[in-house]
């Protein structure tokens, strides 16, 4: 009788700590699509060099978060889009190039991409004059990928520095 009860004991014990030590498997789909996330990506810099060549600074001034932070070479950061847009505004009175913009790579997630990008800007006549590469940092606002930080340099050689008067 005692091993009857000590072996149905037993089954009890064993079957409460298999059926309540047992994890469930939760199968969890991801949410942030990384190659949907390059595709939007790049088509916001569709958007960015429609803008800028065919010199529209408020589109392409809504390119950029509200508190974007431009950071071009051989000169101080440019913060927020108002100012972005001033600063595109006073270039696009002059005569302007065209630029063509390439998407290397994109990474990120669901908050946050980064994207590498190569560019060129093209005289009037379609000649290249310029190459370079950039690091832009896309964030969602208004649940649009939008530029948050944009950083670029050229490919050219520093230009030297201008000549400085002898002091008389």
């Amino acid at each position: 009788m005692k091993k009857r009860i000590l072996s149905l004991a037993l089954v009890v014990v064993i079957f409460v700590l298999t059926t309540s030590c047992k994890k469930e498997t939760e199968v969890t789909t991801p949410t942030f699509d990384a190659a949907a996330a390059k595709t939007e990506v790049e088509a916001r810099a569709k958007v960015f060099v429609e803008a800028l060549n065919t010199k529209d600074s408020v589109g392409l001034a809504n390119c950029y978060t509200t508190d974007a932070k431009f950071m071009q070479p051989n000169d101080k950061t440019v913060e927020g889009r108002a100012n972005i847009q001033k600063l595109f505004g006073m270039w696009m009175k002059g005569p302007m190039m065209q630029i063509r913009i390439n998407t290397v790579e994109v990474w990120g997630d669901e908050n946050m991409l980064a994207a590498e990008n190569n560019w060129s800007f093209l005289n009037e006549s379609g000649k290249t004059v310029d190459t370079g590469k950039s690091i832009e940092i896309y964030k969602k606002e208004d649940g649009v990928w939008k530029l948050h930080r944009d950083c670029y340099n050229s490919d050219l050689p520093p230009s030297p520095p201008a000549p400085v008067a002898p002091a008389k």
